[in-house]
């Protein structure tokens, strides 16, 4: 298996962030991630107590997430000593956290990096690495590490965010590949001929409504409910961006009106920032939806993409309606099936 390395340049100072990809995906090797939630990391150091830089990685895994009504935890983070290791059930996501050349895990850590790996994390220039499939399929592995126990903790707040977003982006597409095993391509192939646009479905999912007055398709899965809209308009500037938030909020609260049978949004609940929608530039929006005739709602996001062939903007809406249910879960599937829409 051939490694694909990526570098990417931080705020830190002379600071690169290399990512390890293994080539072979989850629906390669043909088998299903190892058992647990995807809301889960194993956290593996040399002793396993959570003080010093192991504290401050916890808290950055864990990152409360503001749902409005309720704070959910990004992650659920459980530390064991790399002694332990081989006691604990595979889990799909661990991050092994420490300094190379010393103890145990410093011993790991050399393996999974190589010489060269180690040299240039103690040249200050590595610090994480990150495996898909390793050591076995359908498991992550990141690696966390620096030159010092003071450069690792500077590393560890500084980049959290980013490191999250490397799980994130693991999580979503093991998730993917597992749900797309059974997949309705007549579906996908009729919106692609009928409204100019596909995305993957799932067969757990269908299609709710088509209408022509918003005009939209949503496709849901239900108990929990989780719902992705597609919706079309003009758009007659020449792209899209985060000045246009406010016309963006109003178009958004037009689709949720008619599509979702007089669902509204408050506007100082809502955030509007710069992404990405699988290979498409985007402006997102989150925020919390409330029905105006019932006493319900739910967290939502909502991507904004410019077709520029078509001058058409394309509004791709991921809702939850799910009481009792936590949110983050159920907002990382459909995020995992919106990154398929193509145009």
């Amino acid at each position: 298996m051939k490694g694909l390395i990526i570098m990417m340049r931080k705020a830190v100072p002379f600071l690169v962030i290399v990512i390890l990809f293994l080539t072979n995906s989850c629906s390669e090797h043909g088998t299903f991630p190892p058992a647990g939630s995807y809301s889960q990391v194993l956290l593996i150091t040399e002793t396993g107590k959570i003080e010093g830089f192991t504290e401050d990685m916890v808290k950055e895994l864990e990152h409360v997430i503001d749902y409005y009504n309720k704070n959910e935890l990004q992650f659920y983070v459980k530390v064991i000593s790399i002694y332990d290791l081989n006691k604990e059930q595979p889990a799909k996501n661990m991050v092994f956290l420490g300094l190379p050349r010393q103890g145990k895990l410093g011993e790991y850590i050399n393996t999974f990096i190589g010489p060269a790996g180690v040299r240039s994390v103690l040249e200050g220039k590595l610090n994480v690495f990150k495996k898909l499939n390793y050591p076995i399929p359908g498991q992550l592995s990141v690696i966390v590490t620096a030159s010092s126990p003071e450069y690792l903790d500077k590393v560890i707040k500084e980049q959290g965010a980013f490191i999250r977003n490397l799980i994130e982006e693991a999580n979503r597409e093991r998730l993917r590949d597992y749900l797309l095993k059974k997949e309705d391509t007549y579906q996908e192939k009729r919106l692609k001929s009928k409204y100019g646009f596909t995305v993957r479905m799932p067969q757990l999912y269908r299609v709710n409504q088509e209408r022509e007055d918003v005009p939209g398709v949503e496709i849901v899965r239900i108990k929990p409910h989780r719902g992705l809209t597609v919706s079309w308009k003009y758009w007659e500037k020449k792209g899209v961006s985060l000045a246009d938030s406010n016309e963006l909020y109003k178009v958004r609260a037009d689709l949720a009106w008619k599509m979702y049978d007089k669902d509204v949004m408050r506007r100082d609940l809502v955030k509007f920032s710069v992404d990405h929608l699988g290979t498409y530039e985007a402006v997102r929006m989150d925020g919390y939806w409330e029905n105006s005739q019932d006493v319900y709602g739910g967290p939502f996001i909502c991507f904004f993409i410019y077709d520029e062939f078509k001058s058409r903007l394309w509004v791709v809406d991921c809702v939850v309606f799910a009481p009792g249910f936590k949110k983050h879960p159920l907002l990382r599937e459909l995020l995992s099936i919106a990154e398929t829409f193509r145009i």
